[in-house]
């Protein structure tokens, strides 16, 4: 209580004001400074999760070495307490080891998905409890971390204290509370103006998201109707709110447009793949220099595309069926395919437009971006877990190689959620985050399916406990 109190006191004196003036909607504002609160805005404090001294020896194995790039051989990682302590080093004093034989296997980091919705799309999980549960079996797909840029409130605060309870059982998870858009255009949390946006930042904050997520895609890629566009001037305060804070502001943005606007804003990721117009090399390598995340979501497109044949792509990736057939048959019928154009009355132009979303994705890595991958699963047809592994495929099919993709889908990820200095590659000093299987990841991204077990921060889950079997 003590906690709960501190925190909304320090969210209550967010008074912060206008950084420039800015009008729209026929209204205006007076400018003022931006100006630190008295109380920053914190963490909410955990109590330490007390468990005894364990070590665990892996044995005889290839790992993703981060540095190289490349799968390098190994004979030896000690994990003590969670985090990886040597590689390579004598056994000695290992007697209270527990020692896995890996018979030449190999190790890439814990997977990341950057865009996962929990809350929306559900697939029939109605209650709280069962969508925690769909958020465990993200671990069979070796995904150790999320980020959901769009969750209800009370649920968000069920999932946090879900895996507060017992967090060995769930991927690391992170959020950005309901995404905040302008009055008229696409966002749960729709505002008119600053004071507004503050009202609705600080309500996220205040139920544990850990960001803010801005909408300012209008929709006009799918709609002959576009809808309101989140003002430029806005933004701009919204970010500096957000970082006189020590908050980060993460905009979802899907035109060409938008991009520059969110490079000179300096907002700290972009989701979503930019698909209107193919980004200039100027814009490329502001991105770059600016270390601005770029989370590409190809699937999205594709889904939308021809989402009959996407689910039917999406499905090798469940060799158990954990999902059940009948939901890839739901997702991929062809009703599915007339409500998307229901939906968005220009979704069957968006063929058309892949090109350019590949095309963005190629020229930022190849400029050096910090790119990543989201899937906006939980989106109709988008289905959880097996996403991931499709959406990494897609890259390959875009001419990346497959441990490029890896290390986008982990150590990128990492740096653009700011943990990468604890997890999202394999190294002395961090997390024991990873993912063990049989095939060489090399040979392509079909390997996951070869996967046996997640381990995150130490403790393993084997790919047939959350199939229910021993």
């Amino acid at each position: 209580m003590q906690q709960n109190n501190t925190v909304r006191h320090a969210l209550k004196t967010l008074g912060l004001s206008l950084l420039v003036l800015f009008a729209y909607g026929g209204s205006s504002a007076t400018a003022q400074q931006a100006e630190p609160i008295q109380e920053p805005i914190t963490e909410p404090i955990q109590e330490p999760i007390i468990r005894p001294k364990e070590r665990t020896l892996l044995k005889n194995f290839h790992y993703l070495n981060n540095d190289s790039g490349e799968m390098v051989q190994a004979d030896l990682m000690l994990i003590e307490d969670g985090i990886i302590s040597s590689i390579n080093q004598s056994e000695d004093n290992c007697a209270d080891c527990t020692v896995i034989e890996l018979d030449g296997g190999y190790l890439i980091p814990g997977l990341m998905d950057l865009h996962q919705h929990l809350n929306a799309g559900g697939f029939l999980k109605e209650t709280a409890d069962q969508k925690i549960a769909l958020l465990r079996k993200n671990l069979y797909w070796g995904i150790t971390t999320v980020y959901n840029p769009n969750i209800k409130l009370p649920l968000l605060r069920e999932v946090k204290k879900a895996i507060g309870m017992n967090p060995e059982n769930y991927p690391e998870f992170f959020s950005a509370g309901q995404n905040i858009g302008i009055k008229g255009g696409w966002g749960d949390q729709l505002v008119t103006d600053y004071q507004s946006f503050k009202i609705a930042a600080t309500r996220q904050l205040e139920a544990g998201a850990d960001n803010i997520k801005v909408s300012m895609d209008d929709m006009g890629w799918l709609s002959a109707t576009p809808m309101a566009h989140f003002p430029e001037p806005l933004l701009r305060q919204a970010v500096a709110l957000m970082h006189v804070n020590k908050r980060r502001l993460f905009l979802h943005a899907s035109q060409a447009k938008d991009v520059e606007v969110a490079i000179n804003a300096d907002v700290d990721a972009i989701i979503h793949g930019t698909v209107d117009a193919p980004l200039s090399q100027q814009t490329l390598n502001k991105l770059a220099g600016k270390n601005i995340g770029y989370v590409s979501t190809l699937i999205l497109s594709e889904t939308i595309s021809d989402v009959r044949n996407t689910i039917k792509e999406v499905r090798k990736f469940d060799p158990d069926l954990i999902n059940g057939s009948t939901l890839y048959e739901n997702m991929g019928s062809e009703l599915m395919a007339m409500n998307w154009l229901d939906w968005w009355n220009q979704s069957n132009l968006l063929k058309a437009k892949l090109p350019i979303l590949r095309g963005n994705t190629v020229a930022l890595v190849k400029a050096g971006g910090l790119v990543g991958i989201g899937t906006d699963s939980g989106t109709p047809s988008i289905v959880f877990g097996a996403s991931l592994p499709y959406e990494m495929h897609l890259h390959e099919q875009i001419g990346l190689h497959p441990l490029t993709i890896i290390k986008m889908a982990s150590y990128n990820n990492a740096k653009i959620l700011q943990i990468d200095d604890r997890t999202g590659s394999i190294e002395t000093g961090k997390e024991a985050d990873l993912v063990f299987m049989r095939d060489n990841p090399t040979g392509g991204i079909k390997a996951i399916n070869s996967m046996e077990w997640a381990m995150q921060n130490g403790a393993i889950t084997f790919r047939q406990e959350i199939l229910g079997k021993k």
